[in-house]
């Protein structure tokens, strides 16, 4: 399975709302189903950018999984992405480069993305 920014920002959007962690199923969507949501989840875990607690089957299949509160560098992820507009910048600006990037290449180039909208 492909790692996909969108949902990884959809999930850490929803997890700096909540005062509670979430059960992946809150988070399936049509688009998202609960397979493709606690993957990410266990990502989002393994980069460290929240507290996941996610259980498997014998063989490796995620059961269950639940994700929240953030850390610091989940808080600081997201509040570099937070912004719509910098996120469409940041996400047109891999797509014509590069065509992908690692998490901190898309922080670092979010938070350039908000800085010069903020010097124009």
């Amino acid at each position: 399975m492909r790692r996909d920014m969108d949902l990884v920002r959809r999930i850490l959007l929803e997890v700096g709302d909540s005062d509670l962690p979430l059960d992946a199923s809150v988070l399936v969507t049509d688009e998202s189903p609960f397979e493709q949501v606690a993957y990410h989840i266990d990502l989002i875990g393994q980069a460290g950018l929240a507290q996941v607690d996610v259980s498997r089957m014998i063989g490796g299949r995620i059961v269950r999984a639940s994700v929240g509160p953030l850390t610091w560098e989940g808080n600081d992820f997201l509040d570099a992405i937070r912004d719509d507009t910098v996120w469409s910048g940041a996400k047109t600006r891999i797509a014509k480069t590069v065509g992908s990037a690692t998490l901190d290449t898309v922080k670092a180039l979010a938070v350039r993305v908000a800085t010069d909208m903020l010097m124009q």
